[in-house]
């Protein structure tokens, strides 16, 4: 789904809230998902260990379970991945964002990245995939040959994950990942994203969801004083 309203009315539907803390208890992962319902949000995003109990909450709702699988380098060996993919789908993942490993390309074996994104496209059963490019990983030779296996693989959604290197992500960072596109795609981006302004210009760039640790912060357009960037770790 495309972002059309240039203002902010309609942005609760663009917006993924991301449950990923490693240290967050059971008691906060199922206020903040009762908290996404509430704001009718797109989705969450968990870890495969939190999907069950988001899932409980959310069942009734619109909004979607995801599941960040090999998150947040892609470093897991692929068999992993499958596995964690389809323990995902067992407990009820709606949607699977799959983070690509960049050793493949490096080491000059894109068959087997290829294998890793048909092997959770398969476990992922009839569940949409994204593939996850983690901020700075991947040249922008590896980036074009990885668009080529994702476009063949059948999954059809590329998220850009930003905040788990220090430098801030910026809609240029993604246009220049989206250039390398071909047509058809869909596009996330995700990240330390807090203010309206920052997701409104990933949406108005072409983004169709935007995961941020604060969606409440940015529907209400609560600006925040200027800080260092820290890493992602909401």
């Amino acid at each position: 789904m495309a972002f059309e309203d240039q203002e902010s009315s309609s942005l609760a539907v663009h917006l993924d809230y991301t449950l990923l803390k490693p240290d967050a208890p059971l008691k906060e992962i199922k206020l903040r998902c009762q908290h996404a319902a509430q704001l009718g949000l797109h989705g969450v995003s968990v870890h495969s260990s939190r999907v069950a109990a988001a899932n409980l909450i959310l069942e009734d709702s619109e909004v979607k379970v995801g599941c960040v699988v090999g998150f947040p380098f892609g470093a897991p060996d692929s068999d992993v991945k499958r596995f964690e993919t389809e323990v995902a789908i067992d407990l009820g993942a709606d949607e699977i964002s799959l983070v690509l490993n960049p050793i493949h390309l490096k080491d000059g074996q894109p068959k087997r990245l290829f294998r890793e994104l048909r092997d959770v496209v398969e476990a992922a059963e009839t569940r949409p995939v994204k593939a996850v490019f983690c901020q700075g990983l991947f040249s922008e030779q590896e980036a074009q040959q990885a668009i080529e296996l994702v476009r063949e693989s059948g999954v059809g959604v590329i998220e850009l994950l930003g905040g788990v290197r220090p430098e801030p992500l910026s809609p240029e960072d993604f246009m220049k990942l989206k250039a390398s596109c071909p047509e058809g795609f869909q596009f996330k981006v995700t990240g330390p994203i807090m203010r309206q302004s920052e997701a409104l210009g990933f949406l108005k760039a072409g983004v169709n969801w935007v995961g941020t640790p604060e969606p409440g912060r940015v529907l209400e357009d609560d600006e925040i004083e200027e800080t260092t960037h820290q890493p992602f770790r909401s």
